[in-house]
Parts: C-alpha cells; sequence; structure tokens
C-alpha cells in the first residue's frame, strides 16, 4: 500500500510503458497496439521501441502480469496488466510481450480496477441486515428506534466498550476487499487502519485532502464553515464529505438551505444520500459543482424510494455509488452495484448505462475524492488497485456488474494481491494467507499485516473470536451468498 516517498528517491510507477514494451522476452524490439486515451480520438496506436531506448535496461522489469480481459480508460483489450512494486506500469497483448522474469497469472476473468467507496461506516460492518420495523421520513427518525438501537448499536457499544474497535475495523476491511474493494471512506481513524485497503480520510499517496462530517447539517457552526471554506480557497481540502438531506421530508431538505446560508453550496462539498431534494434543489447543486454518493439499498429500506439519479445528472452532478453499511444497505460495493441495476431498471426506465453504473464505483468516486491520477482506472502511471472477476459470457462490464461475491477472484491493493483464489495467491507467492470459504469456494484472505502497529499478528479467527467475546455473532463476510442482500423495487 502507498507510503511516502522522498523527493529524492524516484518513484517505480513513473516508468513508461514504451519501455517495458521493449523489454518482451526473446527479442529487441516488440510492437503492441492499444486505444491511446488521449485527445486523439483515442484512435488505435502502435507503440514501438528498443532496448536502446532512453530508460536503463535495469530497469525494464514488471514483477508480475495478470491476464484476461481488461477494462480500459478508452475501452478493453484482452492481455495483460504489467505490476512492479505499487503500480502498473504497462499493458500488454500478449503473453510473449511480458518482460522477463514477470510471474505470470493467466486469471481466464475481468480486470476491472479496484472498487472507490465513498460512504460507509466500515466499524459497523460486522454486524448483518437491520430488518427496520417501518419506512422512516428522515435519518434522525430511524437512529432514534428502540429496535435500531437493539439491533445495531448495543452490540456496536458492546464492541466499542470491550476496546475491540481495531477488530471491528479489520473485519469491516476485510468485508470490503472480498467485494473487490480497494479504497473506501467512513473508517475510525485508528491506529490499526490502512493495512488492508485504503481509507480516504488518511494519508493516500502522501495526500491529506478529504473532510468527513456524519453528525447533522444543523451542527456546522459559522466558525466550522469558514475554517472550511479556508481549507477549500488554499486547495488543502478538495472534498467535504457530509450527510444531507437523508430522508423525504421538508426538515431534510431544508439542510440544502443550511448549507447556502453557510456558504458552503460549493464544488467541493459532496453531498451523502440526498434523497429528499427536489429538482430544483439538484439544478443548484449542479451549477455549484457540489456531488453526490448514491446509497439506493439503504434509502429503499428506510425510506421507500431513493435519489433523483436521472434529475441530478441531467443538472451535471457528478454520482458516486456506495453501499453505506451492512445495517440497511449491502454487504459491499460490488453488491450495490446490483441494486443500482436493478433500480435503473424498474424506476429509471434504463436511463444508466453499464458503463455510467460502472464508472460510478471507480471512476468517478476517485475523482469526487481527488484521486483520480492514482485510482479508479487501470493505465500505466496508476496505482495497482485491482479485482478480478470470473467471466460470465456476457461484455466486461456486465461481468463486473452481475458478478457475485463468488466470482471475486483476485483483489490487488498498491501492486499486493490481498485476497483471492487461493491457487492464484500461491502463484504471485503470497504466503500467510488465512483460507475462508465463500459460498463454498476456497479463497484466501491477507489478514496478518506486521505493519499495523495494533492487531498486525492476528487472524482472522482472533478477530472473530474477540468479537464474539463481546456478545455479539459477526455476520459472515461473505454475507447471505448473494450479492445484493435487499430487493428494492
Amino acid at each position: 500500500m502507498s507510503r511516502c516517498v522522498p523527493a529524492s528517491k524516484p518513484a517505480s510507477f513513473v516508468l513508461p510503458v514504451i519501455a517495458l514494451v521493449a523489454a518482451a522476452c526473446g527479442s529487441t524490439e516488440a510492437t503492441l497496439t492499444i486505444d491511446d486515451p488521449s485527445a486523439r480520438d483515442n484512435a488505435a496506436e502502435k507503440l514501438t521501441s528498443s532496448t536502446s531506448s532512453y530508460c536503463p535496461a535495469a530497469q525494464l522489469r514488471a514483477t508480475y502480469a495478470l491476464g484476461g480481459t481488461v477494462i480500459l480508460p478508452w475501452g478493453t483489450m484482452n492481455g495483460y496488466v504489467l505490476v512492479k512494486d505499487e503500480s502498473v506500469v504497462g499493458l500488454v497483448a500478449s503473453r510473449d510481450a511480458v518482460p522477463c522474469g514477470a510471474t505470470v497469472v493467466d486469471t481466464g476473468g475481468v480486470i476491472a480496477p479496484g472498487l472507490v467507496d465513498l460512504h460507509n461506516h466500515v466499524a459497523y460492518n460486522f454486524m448483518g441486515p437491520w430488518a427496520a420495523p417501518k419506512l422512516y421520513n428522515n435519518r434522525y427518525q430511524w437512529a432514534d428506534d428502540p429496535s435500531y438501537a437493539t439491533a445495531v448499536k448495543a452490540p456496536y457499544n458492546a464492541v466499542k466498550s470491550a476496546g475491540h474497535l481495531c477488530q471491528a475495523q479489520k473485519y469491516g476491511e476485510l468485508r470490503a476487499l472480498m467485494g473487490g474493494t480497494t479504497t473506501i471512506q467512513g473508517s475510525i481513524g485508528y491506529t490499526c487502519q490502512n493495512g488492508w485497503v485504503r481509507n480516504v480520510e488518511s494519508y493516500m499517496f502522501c495526500r491529506d485532502h478529504i473532510r468527513q462530517n456524519v453528525l447533522p447539517v444543523k451542527s456546522i457552526t459559522t466558525t466550522d464553515a469558514q475554517k472550511l471554506i479556508s481549507q477549500f480557497d488554499a486547495g488543502t481540502t478538495k472534498a467535504y464529505l457530509v450527510h444531507l438531506a437523508e430522508g423525504i421530508d421538508d426538515s431534510s431538505r431544508a439542510e440544502l438551505d443550511t448549507l447556502r446560508n453557510l456558504g458552503l453550496v460549493r464544488k467541493e462539498v459532496v453531498a451523502i444520500h440526498a434523497t429528499a431534494l427536489n429538482p430544483a434543489q439538484l439544478q443548484e447543486m449542479g451549477a455549484a459543482g457540489m456531488k453526490i454518493v448514491w446509497s439506493p439499498a439503504s434509502n429503499m429500506a428506510l425510506y421507500g424510494t431513493t435519489t433523483d439519479i436521472p434529475t441530478a445528472l441531467s443538472a451535471g452532478i457528478k454520482v458516486a455509488l456506495a453501499p453505506d453499511w451492512t445495517p440497511s444497505g449491502s454487504n459491499h460495493l460490488l453488491s450495490e452495484l446490483k441494486v443500482a441495476d436493478r433500480i435503473n431498471k424498474t424506476r429509471f426506465n434504463n436511463l444508466l448505462s453499464d458503463q455510467q453504473l460502472f464508472d460510478m464505483a471507480t471512476s468517478i468516486p476517485a475523482e469526487i475524492a481527488g484521486l483520480q491520477d492514482k485510482v479508479g482506472r487501470i493505465a500505466p502511471g496508476m496505482a495497482a488497485d485491482l479485482v478480478v472477476v470470473r467471466a460470465n459470457g456476457k461484455a466486461p462490464l456486465r461481468a463486473v456488474i452481475e458478478a457475485e461475491q463468488a466470482d471475486v477472484l483476485l483483489t490487488v491493493v498498491g501492486g499486493q494481491a490481498m485476497y483471492g483464489d487461493t491457487t492464484m495467491l500461491g502463484t504471485l507467492g503470497v504466503t500467510g494467507f488465512d483460507t475462508v470459504a465463500v459460498c463454498g469456494q476456497p479463497r484466501g484472505v491477507l489478514v496478518r499485516d506486521a505493519t499495523v502497529t495494533n492487531g498486525g499478528t492476528e487472524t482472522l479467527a482472533d478477530v472473530t473470536s474477540k468479537l464474539m467475546s463481546d456478545g455479539v455473532t459477526p455476520w459472515p463476510l461473505d454475507g447471505n451468498c448473494v450479492s445484493a442482500q435487499q430487493s428494492p423495487q
């Protein structure tokens, strides 16, 4: 996972793809035809190089290559993603073009960028779904419901009181990994994080420019707002994520008025949910450049409706998809993709294309978080955050959207395979992983991490045991073996 690299030490990810193509085994020259994601109308380009390239021959290396159908920003290709250290360093169309010395894994699957989850409450995700007894008008009503207190707050508080929130956080991150998520929002900020998936609130790629607020909008003071505005203007905060208009009533809608009065209707402000907002309010948000994080499963379970995504998109609002959390949302973002797909068919008249749905889980949240140069896409120079899912005979994007938990074959964060098919992990030299059964299929997950100061040596059994000692039964990491726990219509 990414660590800060001193300026005097060149980072490996700057190696040009043209040099890697030149390093093909058995030849001094190699040719690769790809679609170039430049301004030249995405025309096909032929890259040709030789070992006389300015890049020193000693650097012409890739640690491993993953083969399959690769989803790229400009289309798809059948070929190999080359990984060295923490980065994608090249793309080649054939096994013969893979650099000498690289370990090759022919996955037979679809290789996509790791999913980017911009709204979750990770430390709650040791719990299973909560069956809300009724629908509510806003987020404050269900938070006061005795049923919620018993089913959700009581087990969370038991774990917190026992000092086991690190284990809860870890369990939630492992759940995310097993669903192909490589970057997540909503961590608790303890020393035990940053070992499994990337946490947007923490330093990522030597940056710290994300802020969040889970408290009511009315809790934001004028002083708070002025500090945020100063950070926005200075560029030190690029995204401020706030729960906004989560509900269906006038009081929820009035929260946008509160933000406006504070001077926070701005492009840096990201509205989590925005379920209650009407077309005029969405138009106002779009004109200001605000963004939305959409969690349809949780919206449907708690309010019986969801955000007006068609109007939001027509207003020019960038929309990311996120699962919220397991109590009222989905097992992970891969699950939420299926909920969004179903909502698109039943409520939005198939307005959203497969590409739009896919982008809502990858490139768009990366852009909203100001991390589009590192995550959310597969391209040379990007972080090697990848997910491989089983091909299903349909188009690659559809394979990802329809992938069930057991279809996740590999999850890679910063070049490190963290979860996946045990044979693939073994081929990549991954050792020390814990074996788990995912819907009856063996998978390995890298639970132990010596770089984590609090609990880095714990096994999955250790984590589960500590949570159970608090009187809770952790919900299985593979959920109930179907990707969409809710069935909103």
